[in-house]
């Protein structure tokens, strides 16, 4: 079985199981981690348990980093094969039935680099899948990035994040939220950047993501035509220390980068 094949199954398999969970939310254990608002689930849990069993049934000497527990570390080996997941990405949102907006994100990386990214919306039913050199698809459809090229036009994510990196993102983003047509905040990185590939948003903002928050869906974007970058310009790293995120439609990625306060 091919990475993305696998990546598509694992995540059609998931998706009823968090539907399910999710219409019964109520009745979920829920714990804080870091903070009163940095929630864990038992849905979170349950969905990296099952990738994890999954993936040592067919890639058994694959390393897995995810979210949760004892996988939230960096692989031995940055350059060789590995899959990366966040089994919920927007537990908040899971947990209070906010739009709903959260998804499920599982990439496979090799040389440093995403090749293959997938991200599904168990509600919705959307599963967005990309391949590297071969195109980023929502529901088997075709993606492509937005044409909007003016950034008084164009939509803009700002994601407000947990209040450790708040102050930061309104102070940076501040004359971009100024600048921009309209601004949005789905508070679910997934969903941001899967907007972006599929063009109902022409740009993300985010003041610092792990691999396993964006790593699926920064392919997708990519691979829709779009662009990613830290704050600077400078390409993303995978495993290392981002200076922010910038995920475009390629055509307003500069201006959002000059807009910047950094």
């Amino acid at each position: 079985m091919s990475e993305i094949d696998f990546i598509r199954d694992t995540l059609e398999g998931l998706a009823g199981y968090v539907r399910g969970r999710y219409a019964e939310r109520g009745a979920v254990e829920v714990r804080s981690k870091t903070r009163a608002t940095d929630l864990l689930t038992e849905v979170d849990l349950a969905v990296q348990r099952k990738t994890e069993a999954l993936l040592a049934e067919a890639y058994p000497a694959d390393p897995f980093v995810a979210e949760e527990g004892d996988r939230a570390k960096p692989p031995a080996d940055p350059e060789g094969r590995c899959w990366i997941m966040d089994p919920i990405d927007g537990t908040q949102n899971f947990v209070r039935g906010l739009f709903p907006a959260f998804g499920i994100a599982l990439a496979f990386a090799v040389g440093g680099r995403v090749q293959a990214g997938g991200v599904c919306l168990p509600v919705t039913g959307d599963l967005f899948l990309a391949e590297r050199g071969a195109g980023a698809f929502r529901n088997g459809a075709r993606l492509d990035v937005s044409g909007v090229t003016a950034l008084d036009e164009a939509w803009i994510e700002v994601d407000l994040g947990g209040p450790p990196g708040r102050k930061r993102i309104l102070r940076v983003a501040g004359p971009l939220i100024d600048a921009a047509g309209a601004v949005r905040c789905h508070c679910a990185a997934v969903i941001g950047l899967c907007s972006v590939a599929c063009g109902d948003l022409d740009g993300y903002v985010h003041t610092g993501l792990n691999a396993w928050d964006y790593a699926a869906a920064q392919v997708i974007v990519e691979e829709a035509g779009g662009r990613t970058s830290q704050f600077d310009g400078r390409p993303l790293r995978l495993f290392g220390d981002n200076d922010g995120i910038v995920a475009s439609n390629r055509t307003v990625h500069d201006a959002i980068i000059r807009s910047l306060a950094v």
